[in-house]
């Protein structure tokens, strides 16, 4: 199996501050709200989630500075959220704002 990608149009509730891992890249959590109305089985369907993310690198510095509740895309992989812990977390590898307050 190859195909791990995610990709999803949400808002940044939350985020922490910029860390760095023990390796020196900045890491970041993000926390992304997610409303939409979906067609499942020939009905349509409201889906909501919040979808915890993390970001490293130039990426995670970038999202350090983005302003909260702002629309973006996001796009990624699930992985767990440590060796230890089984929870899913997406990784971001892009960002893109969405609508008129682009960066």
């Amino acid at each position: 199996m190859k195909r791990n990608e995610v990709v999803i149009d949400g808002r940044l509730l939350k985020r922490s501050a910029l860390r760095y891992t023990p390796a020196g890249t900045p890491a970041i959590d993000l926390l992304i709200g997610h409303r939409s109305i979906q067609n499942e089985a020939g009905s349509r369907r409201e889906a909501r989630c919040e979808i915890e993310a993390v970001a490293l690198g130039e990426m995670a510095v970038r999202l350090s500075t983005a302003k909260l509740n702002r629309s973006l895309q996001v796009s990624g992989f699930l992985a767990r959220r440590s060796l230890g812990n089984r929870k899913l977390v997406l990784h971001v590898v892009s960002m893109d704002v969405i609508g008129g307050d682009k960066e």
